[in-house]
């Protein structure tokens, strides 16, 4: 009798590299934004420079030490000069470059904590849970955002915690409408039916399933935000409500100039081309992001 052997080899997979081939397609069209990458870049020296301030910076950022320097301009060696109160400017704006950054960067990962969780609660449950969530987004995003941040500043007190804790707890908004618009798409999927099906708990299949299809436009539009932050943030400093004082902030610096733009611009020129800067190179790497991830996908910034 003869007996044959059951074959053993298996199809290949088919579509097994596609998640890699996609990850180096998106890589390769963000290298190709010029504007993207000169963005990375900057923010990556602002970074070193933000990380490193104690030994890059030539002088502490509140000494006085060079009194009869008041108000004096650029120099080779003072580069931005002096402040009112003569203190090197250029050891203010690298220091200044570390609030900047600690306030866009964690108020932005608290925002997207807060929004992402709302948003994927509401676009899968639906119901009078997407109702509520719903009112309560929109009700936040009625109000001026700065308007609001001024009242909570001056009824908390003025201080980078503050600050942080502010900006985060209230511009989480926009990240709940993008994540649950694409999460109601989202949790009509077969993977997310059969997740269901096979008595998958509801968290496990938001956190498991939607979210993570959800990330590519939270990071889009978390990196856009993080200069909007920082403007929130130098907005605040020079109403005196952000940062206290004699902590260097780049809106500290600029409201200090105020007082003396026409006899010393350079005071409050030097803090406003970086918050300039600072803010450009994170809507470049924003813009590079959107059209490396999805090309047909637009952000709204407003």
């Amino acid at each position: 009798m003869t007996s044959s052997t059951p074959t053993t080899n298996l199809p290949t997979p088919q579509g097994t590299d596609v998640q890699p081939r996609r990850r180096n397609k998106a890589l390769a069209r963000f290298l190709a934004n010029r504007m993207a990458v000169i963005g990375t870049i900057f923010v990556t020296l602002l970074i070193l420079v933000a990380v490193f301030a104690p030994w890059i910076a030539p002088h502490h950022p509140n000494d006085d030490l060079f009194r009869g320097m008041r108000g004096v301009g650029p120099s080779l060696e003072h580069p931005m000069g002096f402040d009112h109160l003569s203190r090197d400017l250029l050891s203010r704006v690298i220091y200044g470059s570390r609030i900047a950054l600690i306030v866009g960067i964690t108020s932005t990962l608290i925002s997207v904590v807060i929004g992402v969780i709302i948003g994927a609660i509401a676009g899968y449950f639906g119901g009078w849970v997407d109702e509520v969530l719903s009112l309560l987004t929109d009700a936040l995003m009625a109000f001026p955002l700065i308007a609001l941040l001024i009242v909570l500043a001056a009824v908390i007190g003025p201080s980078l915690t503050t600050t942080v804790i502010v900006i985060g707890a209230t511009a989480w908004a926009r990240y709940a409408r993008v994540v649950r618009a694409e999460g109601m798409s989202v949790r009509e999927r077969d993977f997310v039916t059969a997740a269901r099906a096979i008595g998958a708990f509801d968290a496990r299949i938001i956190f498991r399933h939607v979210v993570p299809n959800v990330l590519s436009s939270v990071i889009v539009l978390a990196s856009l935000s993080v200069g909007s932050i920082i403007i929130l943030e130098s907005a605040l400093s020079f109403l005196g409500l952000g940062v206290r004082p004699p902590t260097a902030t780049w809106g500290g610096i600029l409201a200090d100039g105020r007082a003396f733009i026409l006899r010393y611009p350079h005071i409050a020129v030097f803090p406003g081309v970086m918050i300039v800067l600072t803010v450009l190179a994170f809507n470049f790497i924003g813009d590079g992001l959107r059209d490396a991830l999805d090309p047909h996908q637009k952000v709204d910034r407003a």
